[in-house]
C-alpha cells in the first residue's frame, strides 16, 4: 500500500488509514473517499479527533494551503467535513457489501454463519457485521461463535444492513475472503478512526 504525509502530523503513513482532500471548483476542500477526484489534494490522518480539532483551530486550513501551495477562502473547510467523510465511507462499506452479497461471499442470519463455520471448505471468514441495534447478547453470541481471529463490526445498523443486501431484518452476517476483502477492512478501519469523539 502506497504511503502519503497527513498534512497535520507531518508523518507518513499507509493511504489506507487516510482520507484524501481536494478543492472543488467552487473553492472548498472536499473529501475523495476513493482517491480518485483530478486535482492536486492532501492527506490526512483517518482521526475524528485530530480533524475535527484542527477544522477548529484553523490548522487544516493552513496545512491545506502550506501543502497546495495557494490561498483558500476562510469558509473553504466546512465544520461538517468528517460527518460527510463519515457519510461517503458508509456508503462505500454498505455498497461494497451488496457486491459481496452479489457474488455469493456472505452468509446471513445467527444459525447459517454458526453452519458455514462448521463446514469445511465453505471460504475462510474474514469479518462479521453484527447490526449495531441488535441485541446485546446476540453480539456477544456471534463473537464467541467465529472466534476471537474475526473482527466483528458493529457500525451498522439493522435497516442499513439490509437495505444494502436487500433483505430484511438482517442482524448477523459473515463475510468470507474475497477480493474485495482488503479495500473494506481498510475502508472500515478509517470509518472507525473518523467515527470516534474526543
Amino acid at each position: 500500500m502506497p504511503e502519503r504525509r497527513c498534512v497535520l502530523t507531518s508523518q507518513s503513513q499507509s493511504t489506507d488509514r487516510m482520507v484524501r482532500l481536494v478543492v472543488d471548483p467552487e473553492g472548498q476542500l472536499v473529501p475523495d473517499v476513493a482517491a480518485k477526484l483530478p486535482g492536486r489534494g492532501v492527506w490526512v490522518l483517518a482521526d475524528g479527533t485530530l480533524v475535527r480539532q484542527a477544522i477548529k483551530n484553523g490548522s487544516l486550513l493552513k496545512a491545506a494551503c502550506r501543502s497546495l501551495k495557494t490561498g483558500l477562502k476562510k469558509d473553504a473547510v466546512p465544520e461538517s467535513l468528517v460527518d460527510s467523510v463519515v457519510v461517503l465511507l458508509t456508503k462505500r462499506c454498505l455498497d461494497r457489501l451488496g457486491l459481496e452479497q452479489r457474488a455469493g461471499n456472505l452468509v446471513t442470519g445467527f444459525d447459517k454463519i454458526k453452519a458455514a463455520l462448521a463446514k469445511k471448505g465453505s471460504g475462510e471468514p474474514a469479518l462479521v457485521f453484527a447490526a449495531s441495534d441488535g441485541a446485546a447478547d446476540g453480539r456477544r453470541k456471534i463473537k464467541s461463535a467465529v472466534g476471537e481471529h474475526v473482527p466483528v463490526v458493529d457500525l451498522f445498523d439493522r435497516a442499513q444492513l439490509s437495505g444494502a443486501l436487500g433483505r430484511e431484518n438482517a442482524v448477523h452476517v459473515l463475510l468470507l475472503e474475497s477480493g474485495g476483502t482488503e479495500k473494506l477492512k481498510a475502508d472500515i478501519g478509517r470509518l472507525v478512526g473518523l467515527s470516534e469523539k474526543d
